[in-house]
């Protein structure tokens, strides 16, 4: 199994500890990787593989797929636990994320057609210790579901993948190891916390500057883009969207609340609307003395 987004996001844990602070956001980098990218509509990318064939799977949440939807998970939080598949990968999956796979190893193979026929998801959790390619990786305890949402099937088994984060989870217990792992997960609850008045607009208003710069280094109008309202689901898309090193990304995954995950976030986000706004201002052809 491989994974295929851009790779300046979703680099290798640079770091074993699981814990970011703060001051370590001086150091990050960012770019836009969120929702709305082009990226993970097509496979384009993906092109030189022989003579693929699709199928398009619908997920509740994700407008324009209507031909299906795959079966959601009969577990919920408050202690009670499913059995999940579990994918260990170099990357933290967000609810709401997409994720492009590509799947080769044979084990994996069986366990996305598994997935496929019974219309059920699988776990995406970072590796701790390991290799992706394998076997061996031992991954960190919390995870997000992901949901399939296209597959391209190749002539000799391979398939590509369209996939979407969907919820956070906590392993319990892991219940087998090959040919791959296998755990019982319980579902997280998506608290709001503690949120200081105005900061959800404020967060909001600097994610749409955000959209905003990254419209203009695209060339197109540099009006921001539209944030979401929910604290949850805002968390998640600037989240997302920020290229931050991967074991900030886990910490932020753990968050307990949504109101935590913002105010880590908000610095950062400051940070990088900072970074763009210098580009956009280099970048900016109508420059030079002006002429009275």
């Amino acid at each position: 199994m491989r994974c295929n987004p851009d790779p300046r996001s979703f680099s290798p844990q640079r770091e074993s500890r699981a814990r970011f602070t703060a001051e370590d956001a001086e150091s990050a980098e960012f770019f836009y990787l969120g929702p709305i990218s082009p990226k993970v509509s097509t496979f384009s990318a993906l092109k030189t593989l022989p003579e693929p064939s699709c199928e398009f799977l619908a997920c509740k949440s994700t407008p324009g797929y209507t031909r299906s939807v795959m079966v959601e998970p009969n577990a919920q939080s408050g202690g009670q636990t499913v059995e999940l598949p579990l994918f260990p990968l170099n990357l933290v999956l967000f609810p709401g994320m997409p994720l492009p796979l590509h799947i080769f190893e044979e084990r994996y193979k069986k366990m996305i057609g598994d997935c496929l026929d019974s219309r059920s998801p699988f776990g995406v959790v970072l590796i701790r210790e390991g290799q992706e390619v394998g076997g061996g990786a031992i991954p960190f305890r919390m995870g997000t579901s992901a949901r399939i949402l296209q597959v391209e099937r190749m002539e000799d088994g391979r398939m590509n993948l369209i996939t979407q984060g969907e919820r956070r989870f906590q392993v319990v217990e892991m219940t087998q190891q090959a040919p791959h792992l296998v755990g019982q997960v319980e579902f997280m609850e998506e608290p709001a916390g503690d949120i200081e008045p105005g900061a959800l607009a404020e967060i909001g208003e600097a994610y749409s500057t955000y959209l905003g710069h990254l419209s203009s280094l695209a060339g197109g109008w540099s009006a921001g883009g539209d944030s979401p309202t929910d604290p949850s689901e805002l968390s998640y898309r600037v989240a997302s969207s920020l290229d931050l090193p991967t074991n900030l990304r886990q910490t932020l995954l753990e968050a307990p609340t949504a109101g935590q995950r913002l105010e880590r976030l908000l610095p950062l986000l400051v940070k990088g609307n900072e970074t763009l706004a210098t580009e956009v201002a280099k970048r900016n052809p109508f420059q030079g003395p002006r002429l009275n």
